[in-house]
């Protein structure tokens, strides 16, 4: 749920305007960060590593019983965190 409803029709305006595309996890602007695997000259954006490790402070307990999960967060990354995050998190999968 996202909260008030003006930041919750801000999200589904977007997702309802043009279709979403592909997101890159890496960036050449900068260069701290965890290398890419054979590409040196990228790193993985810090939105895609916290992703993982949300994921690994779990430390094997069921994701089931923290998912879904509440997040407050600021609008200027309101988009990440309702549509990005959650949508790679179900594109990779439950955790083996």
């Amino acid at each position: 749920r996202v909260l008030p409803s003006s930041r919750k029709n801000e999200v589904l305006g977007f997702l309802r305007g043009e279709p979403l595309r592909d997101l890159s996890i890496s960036r050449t602007t900068f260069d701290w960060g965890i290398r890419v695997p054979g590409d040196d000259a990228h790193v993985v954006y810090v939105w895609i590593d916290a992703l993982a490790n949300y994921l690994t402070a779990l430390d094997g307990l069921a994701l089931e019983d923290w998912w879904p999960a509440t997040h407050v967060v600021g609008k200027d990354i309101l988009r990440f965190h309702a549509v990005y995050w959650p949508g790679g998190g179900r594109g990779a999968g439950p955790p083996p």
